[in-house]
């Protein structure tokens, strides 16, 4: 991974805002207040349905919320004061955080994260409402047929492969020539020479019109990226290395979640930008 600069000393950030954090963050009913507060605007009577919690413990808790400058109030109704919704949408995030870390727990453990940014590795819970597709008993192809019908209906496709499979040569040809979808594919130095290889003299013409006319860029990296992944109008489908090196054709982190795809599509932009334009 990428070195994380840091240029505070967090020990002493943190002894010095522990309360705080620890106010914020130990009281499952404080947690749920401040969440339900994140929507907007409520009363008493609304907060009580939304979190189950009853009349006089929520009452007790925004009193002390408020003595904190967390949460005021207006009239009858409660909501997040401007240091509250900072802590309320950092709270979130960190849930978030969790509950993507616990979700794919063992995706994480022992596969390589390394090519993912800092600063995507920080918004990882953008991917928690995402599925991963294994492979299974009679299904050891399921994560690349998934893959193939969510690229085959999508109007844009962007992508960084460092892993070359003959097959996909097809379907991203089909894609330019038949569908007339926008392709965008960074490739590292090997997989563009594989895959300019494989590609029969028809294609190769079909690829430098598309090309020439805007419908498909090709980049290439000069990098040994550990992560593939594709980005489309509607999806993220998200492929990594096992830390042993292997690339895993046996997983694949899909999803249809905003998040994930805006997730997706910062990734790709980290990627691009460190990339050459090819052309034939």
């Amino acid at each position: 991974m990428e070195a994380i600069y840091i240029t505070h000393n967090y020990l002493e950030v943190y002894e010095e805002n522990k309360d705080l954090m620890r106010y914020a963050s130990s009281s499952s009913v404080r947690v749920k207040l401040l969440i339900c507060l994140s929507e907007g605007i409520q009363t008493m009577a609304e907060i009580k349905k939304a979190t189950g919690i009853s009349g006089s413990t929520i009452s007790n808790n925004l009193s002390n919320l408020e003595k904190r400058k967390i949460t005021t109030k207006d009239g009858d109704k409660y909501v997040l004061s401007p240091l509250g919704t900072i802590i309320t949408l950092n709270l979130i995030e960190n849930i978030k955080t969790t509950a993507s870390v616990n979700k794919f727990h063992q995706l994480w453990v022992d596969h390589e994260i390394s090519s993912i940014p800092p600063e995507l590795i920080k918004s990882i819970g953008d991917l928690e409402n995402s599925t991963l597709i294994e492979s299974e008993s009679g299904e050891i192809f399921k994560p690349h047929e998934v893959y193939e019908k969510l690229v085959s209906e999508s109007k844009y496709v962007k992508g960084v492969s460092p892993i070359f499979r003959s097959s996909y040569i097809d379907l991203f040809m089909k894609l330019i020539v038949k569908n007339d979808s926008r392709v965008e594919l960074i490739l590292t130095n090997d997989i563009l020479k594989q895959t300019l290889a494989g590609i029969d003299a028809e294609s190769l013409k079909d690829l430098k019109e598309s090309i020439s006319k805007e419908k498909v860029k090709l980049y290439v990296i000069n990098e040994d990226v550990k992560v593939a992944f594709t980005v489309t109008d509607k999806h993220l489908s998200l492929g990594l290395f096992y830390q042993k090196g292997d690339y895993d054709n046996t997983r694949d982190l899909v999803s249809d979640d905003p998040d994930a795809v805006s997730w997706g599509n910062r990734l790709y932009e980290y990627y691009r930008n460190k990339s050459l334009i090819v052309e034939l």
